[in-house]
């Protein structure tokens, strides 16, 4: 008899939900993180969330992933503090505008998400101390927000601890065994675990972690970074997309700022540094849409990892040539924090009943050998 039911390997936002739902089904669940938890990508992020991706897949998954959000202070006691206030892209150029005017009519109108384009004028309404020269239309969408992506994770660990999950920390998988096609357990170093299934949601490093049983998964990491400024008084309301810098920002409750360049990513592991470079071209690009941010101090700045796959679209399940009782979810190109509650629902519902939801289904690992990829590109 096996140790565990199933084994989670990744204490981030995506394994600390799949723990938790497994062990809601009555599971015994153990959870292994090399870290601690929360310490990958998870407590790195820009902490939004939007219903508005192009492909609908991730427009469907994410209606869904919102009403979890909503609902995470009823469920597990703390409050996630949502903000509906809305993404606001603004358009530059005319291949932009069709491609947001095509995307609202064919598909964010059909979930009834669709939004709202402003001309100029409107837009000085909600952004009256922005520099919109160059910016000929904008979309706001105000089914999006951002969250507290701290009190997401505090919720999920005080919920693990409840249901008596087996968690460890500073545990890092350094080997998966296989037998007959079988996962039968993992070593921490000499330590051996046995389990019954396993599932990888170790985010940038799920491609490294799935070699440990002989499985491949194109899930390639991505550094990012990220700042936040002193807090000022506040003057924008909803979460800014400028497609003409480059560049996102919002502003928090304390009247920080936070974002970034969209263009600046080093794909690889390249080491978790704050540059220069990002500083130069953040500071230059959000003055050049805020004039009067000029002389603003920026409190810090770090980075993170996006887990990023070839059409910027998580991986859930497990492919048809893999051990039989392997599965993963991961590869969520920047959006798992968002995701992750309804990630965590659906893996659990897949690996612990024996069936793959509905919502799950475009996100087949084998979607790639058969050319079933999703048209994402609404990444930044």
């Amino acid at each position: 008899m096996s140790e565990f039911d199933v084994a989670v390997i990744g204490g981030g936002a995506v394994g600390l939900s799949t723990a938790y739902w497994l062990a809601k089904k009555g599971l015994k669940v153990a959870l292994f993180e090399k870290n601690y938890l929360g310490s990958g990508s998870s407590t790195r992020n820009a902490s939004g969330f939007r219903v508005h991706f192009k492909s609908e897949q991730n427009v469907k998954f994410m209606i869904e992933g919102k009403k979890r959000l909503l609902r995470l202070s009823k469920e597990l006691k703390y409050n996630p503090l949502v903000s509906e206030c809305g993404y606001l892209w603004l358009l530059a150029t005319e291949e932009q505008i069709n491609e947001f005017k095509k995307t609202n009519n064919q598909v964010w109108s059909k979930h009834s998400v669709s939004g709202k384009f402003l001309d100029t004028h409107e837009l000085k309404q909600i952004l009256p101390n922005a520099k919109t020269e160059g910016v000929t239309l904008a979309f706001f969408g105000p089914q999006d927000g951002t969250f507290h992506h701290d009190f997401v994770l505090f919720a999920l660990q005080s919920a693990l601890k409840r249901s008596r999950v087996s968690v460890f920390e500073c545990s890092e998988v350094t080997e998966i065994c296989v037998k007959s096609n079988k996962v039968s357990g993992l070593s921490i170093g000499a330590r051996e675990h046995t389990c019954e299934k396993l599932v990888v949601c170790a985010g940038a490093w799920s491609a490294s972690v799935c070699k440990l049983a002989g499985v491949s998964v194109p899930i390639e990491p991505e550094r990012r970074e990220l700042g936040v400024t002193e807090p000022i008084r506040r003057f924008v309301d909803t979460f800014v997309i400028d497609l003409s810098r480059s560049i996102y920002l919002t502003q928090g409750i304390r009247g920080d700022i936070r974002g970034g360049p969209t263009d600046l990513a080093t794909r690889g592991f390249a080491p978790l540094l704050s540059t220069f470079k990002w500083t130069v071209e953040f500071s230059k690009r959000i003055c050049a849409l805020f004039p009067d941010l000029k002389g603003v101090g920026l409190n810090r700045q770090w980075s993170g990892y996006y887990e990023v796959t070839p059409d910027h679209s998580q991986i859930m399940g497990r492919g048809e040539n893999w051990p039989e009782n392997f599965y993963v979810a991961a590869g969520f190109s920047g959006h798992g924090m968002m995701m992750s509650l309804l990630a965590g629902e659906l893996m659990a519902e897949h690996v612990a009943d024996g069936f793959t939801p509905e919502l799950m289904k475009p996100y087949s690992p084998d979607r790639f050998a058969k050319g079933n990829t999703l048209d994402e590109s609404m990444i930044f």
